[in-house]
């Protein structure tokens, strides 16, 4: 996979990741609100790490129809 995001954008990404990982404890990781919060903290940890976005992937191609048209 190439990377599509920002050295920035990584490291919001794993700030966001790291509060939603506090968030989740803070409500309880047992709750649905604690595992939602840890589900998008996975994600975004995941995100952050590879550096690669695939909604970006999507955003851009449909973006570039839109050139095209």
């Amino acid at each position: 996979m190439k990377r599509n995001m920002h050295a920035a954008d990584r490291i919001v990404r794993a700030v966001l990741a790291a509060a939603a990982v506090w968030l989740a404890i803070a409500v309880g990781a047992g709750t649905a609100g604690g595992v939602i919060a840890l589900v998008f903290a996975a994600i975004t940890a995941a995100t952050a790490i590879s550096g690669f976005c695939p909604l970006y992937l999507l955003l851009s191609r449909l973006s570039e129809r839109r050139k095209l048209a």
